[in-house]
């Protein structure tokens, strides 16, 4: 698979533009998708959205609307409208920088909300979709009695105002499995995988994440959850936008 390179980069705002060049080309219903010697862009998965962006050469600009991982590192441009792509030529990149730090801070304040969620309720995190106006996290919570929206709010916004540095590190697997801020479910991970890119909010949440994700928590502004609605026994869906 093509290296995704926005794994070492943090925070992952304001992207810079890079060098690059188109190395493949795959037609899928009407639409170019290229692979390039190499790329920041984050493709979709986790449940956040890839990022946008644009790819320029003498012969043109070229609009990135989608980004997708598997053997290949693949991004759609679209219909080429008689483009001609400069093949093996240098173009430049450019991430789309609005997006992908309204991705980032909605990504960070999910982390802060499964942490609260769970130091709450004892609520574990089964499921989220990150979005540019609202997100949606899904709750695994036994007593939903137990479940309140303003001490949750209040609990996430009281950790943006605090400042929290957010950090990235690489560990080891068995470094994680006893450590109370992690809060995830290791054994969901493929076991091949030892050691893990790792998110941690100072004192708050410490997570396995390929995400990107803002320097402090300040950067995330505050956050206000519009909707609480039951998704079955035991499951809440909980849906917060940015202020």
């Amino acid at each position: 698979m093509s290296d995704l390179l926005h794994l070492t980069q943090h925070p992952g705002t304001n992207p810079k533009s890079f060098i690059s060049s188109i190395c493949a080309t795959e037609i899928v219903d009407g639409d170019t998708w290229v692979e390039l010697t190499e790329s920041y862009f984050y493709p979709s998965g986790g449940g956040q959205p890839a990022d946008h962006g644009l790819l320029e050469n003498e012969g043109g600009v070229f609009s990135i609307q989608n980004v997708k991982k598997g053997k290949r590192l693949l991004h759609n441009i679209g219909n080429l409208d008689n483009k001609i792509l400069d093949f093996g030529g240098p173009m430049t990149a450019s991430i789309d920088i609005d997006r992908r730090n309204l991705l980032s801070r909605m990504h960070t304040a999910q982390h802060l909300l499964s942490a609260a969620a769970d130091e709450l309720f004892s609520g574990n995190t089964i499921g989220n979709q990150i979005g540019l106006e609202k997100t949606r996290i899904d709750i695994g919570i036994e007593d939903r009695s137990k479940f309140d929206k303003e001490s949750l709010e209040q609990l996430v916004n009281d950790s943006i105002e605090q400042q929290i540095p957010v950090t990235m590190s690489q560990e080891k697997r068995t470094n994680l499995t006893s450590n109370p801020l992690v809060r995830v479910n290791l054994e969901l991970l493929p076991k091949n995988v030892d050691e893990l890119r790792v998110i941690t909010i100072q004192g708050r949440d410490i997570c396995p994440c390929a995400g990107t994700h803002v320097a402090n928590t300040k950067e995330i502004g505050e956050i206000q959850i519009n909707k609480v609605k039951s998704k079955g026994a035991g499951k809440l869906r909980v849906e917060y936008s940015l202020v």
